[in-house]
Formats: structure tokens, C-alpha cells, sequence
């Protein structure tokens, strides 16, 4: 079995194969000029993304449930949604809060980013935590949103990550990160 040599490629070509609106995949022609391969590969290009991680005085995190075309199921997930070009992903985040649970924060703060899935994605996906969260409206969702909305103790948002009741993937991502953040500020392990 030959292996290739890990080095990095380049893009010779890059053209737009189809417009879906919220992303586009490119064909992209690549090559590896130390081990002489090359060939074309599929790329989403869409924007960044945040995800709220809102809690409330009392540490309840507010979770959303919406039916998931990808999946053809219910999904209990955080607030989320693209970061508008030119908007910062801590903005984005308050906004996506806010139309999806109605709820707002008094401060917010980025924990982190990862790629969702640097294998056919560019995007980024910023982990947005809003403190002191409380509702104060209905939101503000799209035309082909609709959300329940809850709120659950860490305890109970931890458990249903383990449990199954949660199965997104970025919402178990994002829950890393504010596991390591709230342990930094003196939370206890058991707390989750």
C-alpha cells in the first residue's frame, strides 16, 4: 500500500458546480506537487455559523426542539444559525437566540470555534455563551421555523446529550465547551 506524503495541496481551479442559496458547492481542482497527485473535489462553501449556549440566572440552558429536513425527525437543539456577512459571531449569536426562543442576555462572550466538518465544509462554527438570558418576547422565526422551547438544568442538558435525547452533533461540541468554561469558573463536575 503507498501512502501519500502528508504535505499540503493546492488549488489550481475553484468554479461554483451549484447555488443553494444558504451554501454552494464548488468543484475544485487540487494537486500535491511532492507526491504528483492531483484530482477534483466537492466543496461547500458556506458562511459561519454560531450557536448560543443561553443561561439563565438560575443555569437553566434554553433548548429548542424544530423538525429537521436533513434528518426527517424533531431535534432538541441550542439557538443557532448563519452569522450574517459583516455581523461578528457574538452578535449573531444574541440574534439567533432571539429569533428562535424569544429570549435575550445582558452579556455574552465567544467560547471557542471548531470546522463542523473541514472535509467538504470552510465554515466555522462559533460557540456564543449569553448569561443572565431571560424571555422576553415570542422571537422573530423565519417562515419555515417553528420552535418549542424549554429550559433544563445542566444536569438535565448534560443527561440528555448522554442519554440520546440530544443528537447533534455541534450541540455536543458546543456542550465541551461550556463544560470546560463553567469548570474554570468553579463549577464541580457533578454540576453536569
Amino acid at each position: 500500500m503507498s501512502r501519500l506524503p502528508i504535505t499540503a495541496w493546492e488549488c489550481r481551479d475553484s468554479q461554483v458546480h451549484a447555488d443553494c442559496r444558504v451554501y454552494r458547492i464548488l468543484r475544485e481542482h487540487w494537486d500535491n506537487a511532492a507526491s504528483e497527485v492531483e484530482g477534483h473535489f466537492y466543496v461547500m462553501d458556506v458562511g459561519d455559523w454560531a450557536v448560543t449556549l443561553a443561561l439563565t440566572e438560575e443555569n437553566r440552558c434554553v433548548l429548542v426542539r424544530q423538525f429537521r429536513f436533513g434528518s426527517g425527525s424533531f431535534s432538541w437543539e441550542l439557538p443557532a444559525g448563519l452569522v450574517d456577512p459583516g455581523e461578528a459571531a457574538i452578535e449573531a449569536g444574541a440574534r439567533e437566540l432571539y429569533e428562535e426562543s424569544g429570549y435575550r442576555g445582558s452579556r455574552a462572550e465567544v467560547l471557542g470555534w471548531v470546522y463542523p466538518n473541514p472535509a467538504i465544509q470552510r465554515n466555522r462554527c462559533h460557540f456564543v455563551l449569553v448569561r443572565e438570558a431571560i424571555r422576553v418576547g415570542d422571537g422573530d422565526p423565519g417562515p419555515h421555523e417553528a420552535f418549542e422551547v424549554e429550559e433544563r438544568t445542566l444536569s438535565e442538558l448534560f443527561a440528555w446529550a448522554r442519554d440520546g435525547r440530544i443528537r447533534h452533533g455541534i450541540v455536543h461540541a458546543a456542550l465541551f465547551f461550556l463544560r470546560e468554561h463553567l469548570l474554570r469558573e468553579g463549577f464541580r463536575s457533578e454540576d453536569f
